[in-house]
């Protein structure tokens, strides 16, 4: 694939005349999804606003772009089967909890700005992550009771944990299976996402 654009550039810095213009960088390019443009401003707003996240010991920048990009491919997939729209509530809440992680609203207000994204575009954003979420629910729901041999095998694996707690193995049942279930849940979506960026034309453009 032939990528037309990678620097998104404006020229004539303030007060500077047409001979002395020198472009000014506004915007990079990260990643291409099926023609859709992941951009270095998205990577970092979305890690300031805490929007994906971010684990272990990989570059953080590096890390939130892989997310963005699994972001783009389930939503494509989202808007192709449509799940129920989340409650105008459950979006104020995100947006709640997001500005709980920035420091003061003037901070808030900054990280919008730095990233070129206004509030209702942010709300859209957090939309689009209940929407992604309603789908996975729907989709990955039946992932599977685990059978009664793993939940032992978990229990005896993990039996001074258990002990430690007071909890014997009929009392630690419940959590093991959920803890189990979630475990599988999570394997699925994971191979799932593998599955689409193989299906899917990518280019990763590096610095």
């Amino acid at each position: 694939m032939r990528v037309a654009l990678t620097l998104i550039a404006v020229c004539c810095a303030a007060g500077a005349g047409p001979a002395h213009a020198q472009p000014e960088l506004l915007d990079r390019a990260v990643a291409i999804v099926s023609g859709q443009v992941v951009t270095q401003s998205d990577v970092r707003t979305a890690l300031t606003l805490g929007l994906v996240d971010v684990a272990g010991d990989a570059d953080p920048m590096d890390e939130a772009a892989q997310r963005l990009i699994d972001r783009v491919l389930m939503l494509r997939e989202v808007e192709r089967y449509t799940p129920p729209e989340p409650e105008p509530a459950a979006i104020e809440a995100r947006l709640a909890a997001t500005r709980g992680r920035v420091a003061s609203p003037q901070a808030f207000a900054a990280a919008l700005a730095a990233g070129g994204m206004s509030e209702a575009r942010l709300r859209e954003w957090l939309r689009d992550d209940l929407r992604i979420a309603g789908y996975l629910e729907q989709r990955f729901a039946a992932a599977g009771a685990a059978a009664e041999p793993e939940v032992a095998a978990y229990y005896n694996g993990h039996r001074d944990e258990f002990e430690r707690r007071g909890l014997t193995f009929e009392q630690a049942g419940p959590e093991i299976r959920t803890l189990l279930a979630g475990e599988r849940r999570r394997e699925l979506i994971t191979d799932w996402i593998s599955d689409l960026r193989r299906r899917t034309e990518i280019v990763q453009i590096k610095p």
